[in-house]
């Protein structure tokens, strides 16, 4: 649960460099507010979809889908990178309009899936939900709390703290914890008094253990499975279908409920490793149904050999 610590910053960085970023920031997201959600995606998503595919990251991105997919062929691959830009791009211009979105009925959730959350909480029964960064995922917070079930999430928080205070104030109801071993307290203690915890499982997590994703090998982290032993609750994965600019329709489906395990240490771990192989085959069903709306740019495989760069 633990992330590496950031090496102090350069009296440059703390005096200069940082304020800059969130002027950026804060000037990119000024601009898109002055639009409707409708165009705002758009324009993010355009002109992300047209400057992403040049920038160096993008290779890494190219890396990832020869690694786990080699039969694409080069033009696919240059698609899929264009098409995933173009998600980054929608899900940044939608940020300042997610309270206006869900006011406006762009967003939906389904009967069915509202009612399995209903019997997986179970009264007060803590609830772990999981996703990954799949088409808007920063809209899961707002809508479980519009639901009944507000969430303590964990996060990565930015290096630039300018930055990061100003992303959870776009964040709006989620109550965010940064990973580390105070955010890991925070989140027992969420779960201790029968809160819902929330996290993304989709990045490689060096402490984590090796499962198996889009049939490579890749380090996940554990935490779920932990927790969910550790509190008997359910785990939920949750994902956000793209309708159209600014349009989701958000899904749940249970992925384990909440069991006795056994006290071997040995059979704890076949537990741990096993809900976490679940997990991780419904997150790569969801991105094989649409590839692009998933963040290829980060490096999920660990090294990846010549022949595949």
């Amino acid at each position: 649960m633990t992330s590496a610590v950031s090496p102090p910053r350069s009296f440059g960085q703390r005096w200069l460099i940082d304020p800059l970023e969130l002027a950026a920031l804060w000037l990119a997201v000024a601009c898109f507010r002055c639009f409707s959600p409708e165009t705002a995606s758009n324009f993010g998503g355009r002109a992300a979809r047209l400057i992403g595919p040049l920038l160096p990251i993008s290779n890494r991105a190219r890396q990832n889908f020869r690694h786990v997919a080699p039969e694409l062929s080069a033009r696919q691959i240059e698609d899929l990178v264009k098409g995933t830009w173009e998600n980054h791009g929608r899900v940044f211009a939608e940020m300042p309009h997610l309270e206006t979105m869900l006011a406006n009925g762009l967003v939906e959730t389904l009967a069915d899936d509202l009612e399995a959350l209903k019997q997986a909480k179970n009264g007060d029964r803590p609830l772990i939900f999981v996703g990954g960064h799949l088409a808007n995922f920063e809209l899961f917070g707002l809508v479980a709390a519009e639901l009944g079930y507000p969430v303590t999430a964990i996060y990565r928080a930015p290096n630039n703290p300018l930055v990061d205070q100003f992303w959870r104030h776009l964040r709006g109801r989620t109550q965010l914890v940064p990973k580390s071993a105070e955010g890991a307290r925070l989140a027992m203690k969420a779960l201790a008094d029968r809160g819902n915890l929330a996290l993304l499982i989709d990045q490689k997590f060096n402490e984590g253990i090796e499962v198996p994703f889009f049939g490579k090998p890749a380090m996940t982290t554990p935490a779920p499975a932990h927790f969910a032993a550790r509190f008997k609750a359910p785990i939920i994965f949750c994902w956000a279908e793209r309708l159209g600019p600014a349009r989701y329709r958000l899904r749940a489906e249970i992925v384990h409920r909440a069991e006795a395990t056994e006290n071997s240490g040995s059979a704890r771990r076949a537990a741990v490793f096993e809900t976490t192989l679940r997990i991780n085959q419904v997150l790569e069903r969801q991105v094989r149904e649409k590839m692009q709306d998933w963040f290829w740019l980060h490096r999920r495989w660990g090294k990846i050999s010549r022949t595949e760069k």
